[in-house]
């Protein structure tokens, strides 16, 4: 009788590997599935030509319903046709730009409303610069 590893293997008998060292055979006696490969290690996933060609596809429709839902969203908030607009005179200040084009408004709601309009982050104005100016409601 020949002893290896715990193991006791008779004469001309055929030896198995212990079940733990087999390939997907766990300590308990479970067996798990094996992935192609046979080493049971996790892989990404792998698309084909078709699989990358549908993905692409759907990812084309998705960007074309995205803007397609955008746009009138868009569309809405500006009305049609050319916003006014102001060149900013040397001297000015927005209160006598909307003094001068938006006469009989309420000021202060007139310039918060241009410097919205313009993305401006302070009251600073430059000569030339030209100014969107709000609808004359």
């Amino acid at each position: 009788m020949v002893v290896t590893s715990g193991a006791v293997s008779r004469p001309g008998a055929v030896s198995r590997p212990d079940p733990v060292s087999r390939p997907g055979h766990q300590p308990d006696g479970r067996v798990r599935a094996l992935r192609p490969g046979g080493s049971g290690a996790r892989r990404g996933v792998r698309l084909t030509r078709r699989g990358r060609l549908v993905l692409l596809a759907f990812l084309l429709l998705l960007a074309t319903l995205v803007v397609a839902v955008a746009a009138p969203a868009s569309r809405a908030a500006d009305p049609a046709g050319p916003r006014p607009t102001a060149v900013v005179r040397p001297g000015d200040t927005l209160w006598s730009v909307t003094e001068r084009h938006r006469p009989g408004r309420d000021p202060f709601g007139v310039i918060e409303e241009i410097r919205r309009l313009n993305g401006l982050p302070d009251y600073t104005l430059q000569p030339g610069q030209r100014l969107l100016l709000p609808d004359p409601r």
